[in-house]
């Protein structure tokens, strides 16, 4: 019996497994099936005669009860008609129950081909299985085994979706049990890493999946950070490798998520490309900052030109992406990193930024509203020329003010020592603080279990819900707060009674963001089945609203 839509895509969905997108769907999807892989710098092709393993029927006296099979159906009309066009013919079946491939020795299907060009027979030849080889593919993953045949001993491997891939990479070996399950998902080639936790650790930096996901929470709570601790202990790479992941498009503008078109093939492409270098940049604050001149740039009074700065290129870019966008929420994210920006005081060359950015309120139909930051009196309209990623030149318009978009993140790394300035309370107030102040040597030597900056555990890493792609902006208010549980909100109560004494209290935006960022960081955090309120307690978060 033929698959239906569903069942191809359930069988195929070791292609998403390891990172690759489907681009196309094969229409109608009927034998044999199209499969166009872009993996390794190739295009594989192959043709899969796909069938649906049933029972057969025919009660106990006709079949046992453990015996599947699948029929060999309309079958190419020659030999000559396989491996056309550089495709590779091969045979396979799925369980829809027990979600298990079954790959079959491709000489059933050749045995099938000449039997009907030899004697003109419909008949539908049918090859069986035991159910306990199908349950053997869902406890080891793969299972392999041989069986006679007319043609001689014949090979037959049962497996998970997940290991299609490395099978059709590998066929042969696979199929006559030359090479393990392992080793052929060894050899795969692997995309882009889909969990951010997985990225960090590709480009060498473990960190814990409790941080990312205190940052992540952060950022999507406040879109200004401040990540403070020890010299070298990752806290620029984390701000940078969030960046880069989470401004990774997909090849030829695919996403995960994004709806395929329908063609006569299934297509597979990876499912990203090279982070987008415009979305990031990486801002090294001076010591000699004194005004948001060097943060918004000016214009030169000489040349009557605006000079832009690096920050202000990011801004600029931010805002025509989200202007473009429809609906804004859908607009990408852009990250700015100001590192070591306690080097300057924060009040001179950020209070724009802060006065504007705090201005944001709600309006009734849900759209944000904000003071916009000043950048010059021309009358005369102004411009300033960014680079493309190719070099050339890309000009862009410079307003008389300009509202901060809401898509831009910012994240600032601070180290504390005698050549830099502290933090007043208007600016911890106006930011989420992370710090950094755990180190384990034994990482360095591979001696030890701890992830960087924390003590959190591998096995657990994968069970943690990052968002794919970045959720959009949202702003704290008043019902983030009401939505808490009713203990969590008698904790909050009784801590800020505490902090009375000392006149250390919350005001209501501090309340209304440790709600928002509550309610995002248990939205990241493994799920937890005890967890009757939506609120998991834990006591080893550091922050600083």
């Amino acid at each position: 019996m033929a698959l239906s839509l569903n069942d191809l895509r359930a069988m195929l969905g070791g292609f998403e497994d390891a990172g690759y997108v489907c681009t196309r769907v094969q229409k109608p999807h009927k034998n044999p099936i199209g499969v166009r892989w872009f993996v390794d710098g190739r295009r594989r092709r192959y043709q899969l005669w796909t069938f649906e393993i049933t029972h057969g029927g025919g009660g106990p006296g006709v079949r046992a009860a453990d015996e599947f099979r699948i029929q060999i159906t309309k079958e190419p009309s020659s030999l000559k008609a396989l491996d056309k066009k550089g495709g590779i013919d091969l045979l396979l079946g799925y369980s829809r129950d027990a979600d298990v491939i079954v790959a079959y020795d491709r000489r059933w299907l050749e045995a099938a081909i000449s039997s009907r060009q030899e004697s003109g027979s419909r008949r539908s030849p049918s090859v069986q299985v035991k159910t306990k080889h199908i349950e053997a593919a869902n406890e080891g993953g793969i299972f392999h085994f041989t069986k006679r045949a007319k043609f001689g001993t014949a090979h037959i491997l049962t497996m998970r979706p997940a290991y299609l891939p490395a099978y059709l990479l590998n066929h042969e070996s696979v199929l006559r049990g030359e090479m393990s399950a392992d080793q052929a998902q060894a050899m795969t080639p692997q995309t882009h890493p889909t969990d951010i936790v997985e990225y960090c650790r590709s480009q060498g930096f473990p960190f814990d999946p409790d941080l990312i996901a205190r940052y992540m929470a952060a950022l999507l709570a406040k879109p200004f950070v401040i990540l403070a601790g020890v010299s070298g202990t990752g806290k620029s790479k984390l701000a940078e490798l969030v960046a880069e992941f989470y401004s990774a498009t997909a090849a030829g503008g695919v996403v995960p998520g994004d709806q395929p078109s329908s063609g006569e093939n299934f297509v597979f492409r990876s499912s990203a490309s090279p982070p987008d270098p415009t979305r990031f940049a990486l801002v090294a604050v001076r010591p000699d900052w004194t005004d948001h001149q060097s943060i918004l740039g000016f214009v030169n009074p000489i040349t009557e030109r605006y000079e832009s700065t690096q920050a202000l290129d990011l801004v600029l870019r931010a805002n025509v992406a989200l202007e473009a966008a429809e609906p804004a929420s859908a607009a990408p994210r852009y990250f700015m990193l100001l590192d070591e920006m306690n080097l300057a005081r924060v009040e001179h060359y950020f209070s724009d930024w802060l006065a504007c950015s705090e201005s944001r309120r709600l309006r009734p139909d849900g759209s944000i509203s904000q003071q916009e930051v000043p950048l010059h009196r021309s009358a005369a309209p102004m411009e300033t020329t960014l680079a493309n990623p190719d070099g050339s030149p890309k000009k862009l318009p410079v307003p008389a003010s300009l509202a901060l978009p809401t898509n831009l993140v910012v994240t600032g790394t601070v180290n504390v020592d005698e050549t830099t300035y502290g933090f007043s309370p208007k600016i911890l107030d106006r930011a989420m603080v992370i710090e950094f102040d755990e180190v384990d040597l034994g990482q360095l030597r591979g001696s030890t279990t701890e992830v960087l900056t924390g003590s959190g555990s591998d096995a657990e890493s994968g069970a943690y819900r990052f968002p794919n792609p970045l959720l959009p902006f949202q702003l704290a208010t008043g019902k983030a707060y009401a939505a808490l549980p009713e203990a969590t909100h008698r904790h909050l109560a009784s801590l800020n009674d505490l902090l009375k004494e000392t006149h250390l209290h919350l005001g209501y935006r501090a309340a209304s963001e440790i709600a928002l960022f509550m309610k995002l960081y248990n939205d990241i955090l493994p799920e937890d089945p005890d967890d009757s309120e939506g609120c998991r307690s834990r006591t080893d978060i550091k922050f600083h609203p």
